[in-house]
């Protein structure tokens, strides 16, 4: 029985490593870099996995169709950085991780480029399937500088990914 658990016990340490793997090899996976070095601690940062979303599609029973949106995704990381006045790090980010998914056939669905905001949205598609969503943003906002980064990873459906933000109560900005 000791030999029992403590088995078990290292399987369920173990799972969350055995899980960030099999993560990053999905198609819909993008490493981002950690900018806490440059801007501290995320102000919000999401890691959900397949096991933490099937818990909300069981709590998003009363919406089917949001349910069943959920239970189709692999992964939800979502990382927002407060700014201070040196968005440098931040741009270089998102421009090392634009240039490194194009060439891995990500295509650019939105590309911003104000003063104030700058908006990079990509997606990685199977055939007619969206495997992979990308939405980086850095935008100043009364004073207030924020870098976003979000990678949905899984089957999405490009019609209703509002839906399922909604639900995850992510404020993409969008």
């Amino acid at each position: 029985m000791k030999n029992f658990l403590l088995t078990l016990f290292i399987l369920l340490s173990l799972s969350p490593a055995i899980q960030a793997k099999e993560i990053s090899e999905e198609r819909g996976y993008v490493s981002f870099d950690n900018l806490e070095a440059d801007y501290g601690e995320p102000k919000v940062m999401i890691n959900l996995n397949q096991s933490m979303l099937g818990f909300v599609s069981k709590l998003s029973a009363s919406d089917p169709e949001v349910s069943e949106l959920i239970s189709k995704l692999k992964a939800v990381r979502v990382q927002i950085y407060s700014m201070n006045n040196d968005d440098k790090p931040a741009l270089d980010l998102m421009t090392k991780v634009a240039k490194d998914i194009k060439n891995k056939n990500w295509m650019p669905i939105v590309t911003i480029n104000e003063k104030k905001e700058k908006v990079r949205i990509f997606t990685k598609l199977t055939g007619e399937i969206m495997d992979g969503l990308v939405v980086m943003i850095i935008n100043e906002e009364n004073d207030k500088k924020e870098a976003v980064f979000i990678n949905i990873i899984g089957e999405i459906d490009p019609e209703k990914i509002n839906k399922v933000t909604d639900a995850l109560q992510i404020d993409t900005g969008l």
